[in-house]
């Protein structure tokens, strides 16, 4: 659900990061309690039950556990290694999906994913990832069939209003590899703006073994509280 593209897919596909996928080999996990203004615990997980109103009857909503079957469902068309992860193939197992949404759970207090649901079709998904207080990584991830339309784009829209709304978060980020034309294309229409080119930064997962692994330059796109509105 976030981080820059996996290298070497198709033009027109659309993927940022690590949306919905667990992380490991070389990323730094985020903090336990990211953000200092909550209290509790419970106070974090009950702030992180998002249920957001996309219009044309699309909510964007927080996924948990029960998700797994829809997860699987949503990724069954993948063609290309578009999710992160220690196996980056497209397609998820149940038993993938479940692991995914575990490492995405709110109740750990770090890092959460945010579906894109038409009903109970799972369309697409938004990852935060919480790097330092008041900063925010966000992904996203949407299944082939239904790029190209703005659904990305909205979702990432809204994920961005709220992050800096509920969760007081002035900075969110994106990190895109620099091939990738629609990703960049979204960053825009989102109202994100370039900052900088970091060497060497994502992994490409071609191994195992992140220190024999090799890995790309990403581009950094951020969004602030005083950014304008994306078109």
């Amino acid at each position: 659900m976030s981080q820059a593209a996996i290298s070497g897919l198709p033009n027109d596909t659309v993927v940022n990061a690590t949306a919905l996928v667990t992380p490991s080999g070389g990323r730094q996990q985020p903090p336990a309690t990211p953000w200092r203004t909550v209290a509790s615990r419970r106070a974090l997980i009950e702030l992180m039950d998002v249920d957001l109103d996309l219009g044309d009857g699309l909510r964007l909503r927080t996924l948990a556990a029960a998700d797994a079957a829809v997860l699987a469902e949503a990724t069954s068309g993948e063609p290309e290694a578009s999710l992160w992860g220690p196996h980056p193939v497209g397609p998820y197992t149940l038993r993938d999906a479940q692991v995914a949404l575990a490492s995405w759970d709110p109740a750990a207090g770090g890092q959460f994913c945010l579906g894109i649901m038409a009903g109970p079709r799972l369309l697409g998904a938004v990852g935060l990832m919480p790097d330092r207080p008041g900063s925010i990584e966000l992904a996203y991830w949407v299944r082939p069939e239904e790029r190209g339309n703005g659904l990305g784009s909205r979702a990432v829209r809204a994920a961005t209003r709220w992050a800096h709304q509920g969760l007081a978060a002035p900075r969110i980020w994106l990190e895109i590899e620099p091939g990738n034309q629609p990703s960049l294309r979204l960053a825009r229409r989102a109202g994100y703006r370039f900052e900088q080119r970091i060497p060497q930064h994502c992994r490409d997962w071609a191994s195992d073994d992140a220190e024999r692994d090799t890995w790309h330059d990403c581009l950094i796109w951020v969004h602030t509280t005083d950014s304008p509105p994306g078109s």
